[in-house]
Order: C-alpha cells, then sequence, then structure tokens
C-alpha cells in the first residue's frame, strides 16, 4: 500500500505567492515551515519540487533552494537522491521550533542577545574562511548588494538582509549545531538586527560586511574574526540607545 504522506500531492498545500518588496528566502522558509508546524505537510510527506516551489511561490531557485537548506539544516527536511526532498520522520525539534512565537524577550535582553553573537560570531569566523565555497562568497556579495538597495528607503528590510548575511555566514560554517541555533532565535534576532540598524544607520554594516567579504576571499582568518569582533563592538555602542 502507498503511503499517504508519501503521495506527491498539493492537496495539502496553502502556499501563497511571494511579496517581491520583503525578504524573500526569509518569507519562503517561514511557508514551508509553517507547512510542517501546523501539520498540513506530514512526517514522510514529499514536499512540492523546486520546480513546483518556484512556479506557486514565484520566487527564484536560489530562493527557495537557500529556505530549503534551512529547513534541512534544522532537520525538519530531508533531502534523499533521486527521490526527492521529505518532511523528517524525527521531528521532535520541530515541536520546539513550533513553540518560538510563545517565547518572549524584554528589550532589555537585547545586551545578552549581543553576548550570545560576539561569542558565537567571532568565534565561528574562522570556519567560515577555511570553509567558504567561490559560490558562498558570491551569496554573500548577493545579499551585501541587497542591503545597498534598502539604504535610502526601508531601514527594516535593510536590517532584514543583515541578519540574511549573519544566517548565511552561520550556514557557511557547515556546523548543524550553529546553524540551528541561529535559527532558533532568528525571530528575537530580528528584532534585535532592526532596533541596532534604526540607532546605527546602514554605513556601519555595509562598511564591515565588505571587509568580511573581503577577508574570506584572502582566506584570513586572523583578519576575518578581527573585523567581526569590530563589527560587533560598534554595534555594541548602540544598544543603550533602545535597551
Amino acid at each position: 500500500m502507498t503511503n499517504y504522506f508519501l503521495k506527491n500531492s498539493l492537496e495539502n498545500n496553502t502556499l501563497k505567492s511571494i511579496k517581491k518588496s520583503e525578504n524573500l528566502t526569509r518569507q519562503v522558509f517561514e511557508q514551508l515551515k509553517d507547512q510542517i508546524i501546523t501539520g498540513k505537510w506530514q512526517p514522510g510527506y514529499k514536499i512540492p519540487s523546486e520546480n513546483k516551489l518556484v512556479e506557486i511561490l514565484n520566487v527564484s531557485r536560489i530562493t527557495i533552494r537557500e529556505a530549503l537548506q534551512a529547513l534541512v539544516a534544522l532537520d525538519l527536511l530531508e533531502k534523499k537522491r533521486g527521490q526527492g526532498t521529505f518532511v523528517k520522520n524525527a521531528l521532535s525539534e520541530s515541536f520546539f521550533v513550533s513553540l518560538l512565537p510563545l517565547i518572549q524577550f524584554d528589550k532589555s535582553q537585547a545586551v545578552y542577545m549581543h553576548e550570545y553573537r560576539k561569542i558565537v560570531e567571532v568565534g565561528s569566523i574562522e570556519l567560515v574562511v577555511e570553509r567558504a565555497s567561490i559560490e558562498d562568497i558570491q551569496r554573500l556579495r548577493s545579499i551585501l548588494g541587497e542591503m545597498k538597495k534598502y539604504t535610502e528607503n526601508s531601514l527594516e528590510n535593510f536590517a532584514l538582509e543583515d541578519l540574511n548575511f549573519h544566517l548565511a555566514l552561520s550556514q557557511i560554517t557547515k556546523n548543524p549545531i550553529i546553524i540551528r541555533a541561529n535559527f532558533v532565535i532568528r525571530d528575537f534576532f530580528s528584532n534585535h538586527m532592526v532596533k541596532v540598524v534604526e540607532a546605527m544607520g546602514t554605513e556601519p554594516g555595509l562598511y564591515y560586511h565588505e571587509q568580511i567579504i573581503q577577508a574570506i576571499e584572502e582566506k584570513d582568518r586572523k583578519k576575518a574574526r578581527k573585523l567581526m569582533k569590530k563589527h560587533l563592538e560598534n554595534n555594541e555602542k548602540y544598544l543603550p540607545l533602545y535597551s
């Protein structure tokens, strides 16, 4: 008998076309995650192909792949060679993820978020330098390009692309614990980033991200670590303005 959840059917999908004015990868990620968390895509379910998702959501294949990579990193999806992408059968972590909207953070806890970033991001940037591929660097430059588009007309979208840059760095480490930890706290991370950008402006972020990319291209681990430390120390100056 054919497993009901393995049928390649679109009956259980409630996916909607993406709004082009907002962060595309985040929108796709949230929609796909919601399909799993709400039970529309049950454990073992074969999700629509990349081509079908491109058609349904009206975004690029790159955007779809980035969102899928994030869900695979969170152990919500698994790819089977020659078969497709499936919802994981063991979804213990998904239940934790489903509780994330219930977690409340006080504004004063922004300092704790910043302490986390200084420990994890400074500590992991050397892994990024060591493991970044040409495609990874191109992706970082693409995100930086998106940030530049929003410098004048949308600080919120700029901040979301800023967040996307840092999440991309975590993915480049290829360390599943770092990747999952950052995506688990991404919602509060997002609020934190928006507040910093509103207080600080866009110029420092553009400068440090460009310098960090150059250090990664040069395979200079010490330089990259030093830049990330300075980047976060500069952000730290603006925490009292909103905490």
